[in-house]
């Protein structure tokens, strides 16, 4: 689904009657690439609160009024060691896996060169300036399952989680798909989109001679959207209707955000012309 633009965003923010900012909490928010979260960002419609252990990594981040940074690593509580390797994005609670790596044919440079820090793990219910949470974006290298077992008081009313979800192992004795499925259900939620996933060419004699990017069969993640049911939705309260619909805009499911609108317009609480505006504001090829 194309994701939205941003006078799409700008409209739906005025029109939704936010009582305030959505609340985003983003576990590993290495700066590697422009966060899905960004539009409502630079529009003042949320407030960021941003974890990321790695001193390199926390340095990259920009300031924003509109954003919290903490050098702190979430997880299940208590002491741990962080393997810190040369690129940011491998650091990890877990060793990297020299069976799997040695199946896959990549990240070789990294087996060995991990630096062992002993840090102390934060549960994100013990974050006491985090007052609620609407959505949840976790990228923690196979501390997912701990960091959303550490947050069930304040992921209660949340709507939206969005998590890193492993399909082949990287590391040994990370939690895989299943784990996180099972972890987020308990919870309430249900999965609603993948964003993306990654895929890698596994090594053989003829790599050189053909499209890696085509014959890159072998999955390795990807970003997972998962929602609170919505099956009952009497028991959503407004705010969360309203939460869902911005950010269901802003990942580009905007079926889902429709939905909600529709639920926020039979409530009688946004007038019956949001539907047609919201469409009005889509691309022209999303449009009938």
């Amino acid at each position: 689904m194309a994701v939205a633009g941003k006078s799409l965003i700008a409209m739906l923010g005025a029109r939704l009657d936010l009582a305030a900012p959505l609340a985003i909490v983003d576990v590993g928010a290495n700066p590697l690439g422009r966060p899905i979260y960004k539009p409502l960002l630079s529009k003042g419609l949320c407030h960021v609160w941003g974890f990321e252990p790695n001193p390199d990594a926390f340095a990259q981040l920009a300031g924003s009024e509109h954003a919290t940074w903490l050098p702190l690593a979430l997880g299940a509580g208590g002491p741990a060691t962080l393997h810190v390797y040369p690129s940011s994005e491998m650091s990890s609670l877990y060793p990297l896996s020299e069976a799997a790596i040695g199946y896959l044919g990549h990240f070789r440079r990294h087996l060995g060169q991990d630096q062992k820090v002993s840090i102390v793990t934060h549960r994100l219910d013990d974050i006491a300036d985090i007052a609620r949470i609407d959505l949840l974006k976790v990228d923690a290298q196979g501390a997912e399952c701990d960091v959303i077992d550490g947050g069930r008081t304040k992921l209660a009313q949340a709507v939206m989680v969005i998590a890193e979800m492993r399909f082949h192992r990287l590391y040994d004795g990370e939690p895989m798909l299943h784990d996180l499925d099972r972890t987020l259900r308990a919870q309430g939620f249900v999965l609603h989109r993948f964003l993306h996933q990654k895929s890698r060419m596994l090594h053989h004699s003829q790599k050189a001679r053909v499209n890696a990017k085509a014959l890159s069969s072998q999955l390795i993640d990807g970003d997972a959207v998962y929602i609170r049911s919505l099956e009952d939705r009497e028991t959503w309260s407004d705010a969360q209707l309203r939460a869902l619909a911005l950010l269901a805009a802003t990942i580009g499911s905007h079926d889902l955000a429709l939905l909600a609108i529709d639920t926020l317009v039979a409530r009688g609480l946004t007038r019956k012309t949001l539907p047609g505006a919201y469409v009005d504001h889509l691309p022209q090829e999303l449009r009938a």
